[in-house]
């Protein structure tokens, strides 16, 4: 192989896996693709992938010459329809379709895409997220609406990090501090809602329960690094939601009196499977799921939702997302042999539905304050045993229906 090809060859690599990193691969699925592609292109390869850094070591066939690169990185989002494109990418460089030239070229313009949806849906992809989820915890009108705003509010300042960067590094605490001393203000002026609720539902959005998840099964895969790395990072993420909601409620303290209001435990009715379905349709829009997929994407929460419910029936509460998971896994595998698509568009958005992130909230402020946000919640080994009940659904799933190979 000549020089300039090997350096061609090496730097297609790296840029394809730092652009699937960004756009929410996770870390077990992208070290077996980037091994794969390495083979099929004539070079060997090893490489360890986690959240923030990625390394990469490449080796020509019969020759002990070794190159190594490494990369620091960012904790990655979610774009599946960039994600989508980029595995569409990989299929045809695989195939022989693409010389590498053409690859990074189109790999290039795929950064460059736009996003499917104006920044206008987004924001009201946020209000409907937070007002649905206040919805499915059982929330009256007040409280619903009430929600709504705070989300809206929360990704009016994501927004404003493109104009003030370094706003980013506090955005998490800084918005649950904000949406926590007006809800406090809303509530002394003499509207009746819980606070707390409220300003859970406008965080939604930052609760770390699909990367909670994802680390669990990076760590049932053996991935002990990304997994660990993973857990941490979203553990984290709640201690500052938490701590800046906790802020905010202290400094509103200081100004006016909250009025306490009667938790009523949420019963499941029809307005929640409407609920269900805006969620599912929010998180469609949020994680930049094409149009195309959606009709799909939106199926894999409303399914994970039902079955959930049914398999509350039969098991445990805490054990119930063991069904839905299994059932979402299935659909998602099936989905990526049927349409030669990355299971992800369909896993995650029904996964999220599963996950209790918001209940890792619930419990730390039980632990810290002795007061409940939501009547029936569940112990911290409860939550555990929720979150290891959806890894081992997904796993029964690959293993009763196996994902394509790159997917």
């Amino acid at each position: 192989m000549q020089p300039s090809e090997l350096i061609q060859l090496r730097r297609f690599i790296i840029e394809l896996g730092i652009s699937l990193h960004a756009y929410g691969a996770p870390s077990h699925r992208l070290e077996k693709l980037l091994q794969e592609v390495t083979e099929v292109l004539g070079l060997d390869g090893v490489f360890l992938v986690t959240p923030t850094t990625m390394h990469f070591l490449f080796r020509e066939k019969n020759s002990d010459e070794e190159y190594m690169h490494l990369e620091r990185l960012q904790p990655n989002l979610l774009d599946l329809n960039r994600l989508a494109h980029t595995h569409k990418l990989v299929d045809a460089v695989l195939a022989k379709q693409l010389d590498l030239p053409q690859a990074r070229t189109q790999l290039e313009a795929i950064k460059h895409l736009p996003d499917p949806y104006p920044r206008g849906l987004v924001l009201l992809a946020w209000g409907v997220l937070s007002a649905s989820f206040a919805v499915v915890c059982g929330a009256n009108m007040t409280e619903v609406i009430m929600a709504g705003c705070a989300g809206c509010f929360a990704y009016g300042l994501v927004a404003l990090t493109r104009v003030w960067p370094r706003l980013e590094e506090m955005l998490e605490p800084l918005t649950a501090l904000l949406i926590a001393f007006l809800s406090s203000g809303l509530a002394a002026l003499g509207w009746q809602f819980n606070v707390p609720l409220v300003i859970l539902a406008g965080v939604i959005a930052y609760i770390p329960g699909l990367f909670m998840t994802i680390g669990l099964r990076e760590l049932a895969a053996r991935h002990v690094l990304s997994g660990t790395a993973r857990i941490m990072d979203a553990g984290m993420m709640v201690f500052k939601l938490y701590f800046g909601a906790v802020f905010g409620l202290a400094l509103a303290a200081i100004w006016w009196t909250v009025p306490t209001v009667v938790i009523q435990p949420a019963e499941i009715t029809w307005v929640s499977y409407l609920a269900v379905l805006g969620l599912s349709l929010a998180l469609l829009i949020i994680f930049k799921i094409s149009w195309r997929d959606a009709p799909w994407g939106l199926f894999a929460g409303l399914i994970a939702y039902v079955s959930t419910s049914l398999g509350a029936q039969v098991f445990e509460p805490s054990l119930a997302g063991l069904i839905g998971a299994f059932v979402v896994g299935i659909y998602a595998n099936a989905y990526s042999v049927l349409k030669n698509r990355p299971t992800s568009i369909v896993l995650l958005p029904g996964i999220v539905l599963l996950v209790p992130g918001s209940k890792i909230y619930i419990g730390l402020n039980n632990f810290v304050t002795g007061q409940s946000i939501l009547a029936n919640t569940m112990s911290g080994a409860e939550v555990l045993l929720a979150f290891m009940a959806i890894v081992a659904g997904l796993m029964f799933a690959n293993m009763v229906l196996p994902p394509k190979r790159r997917h």
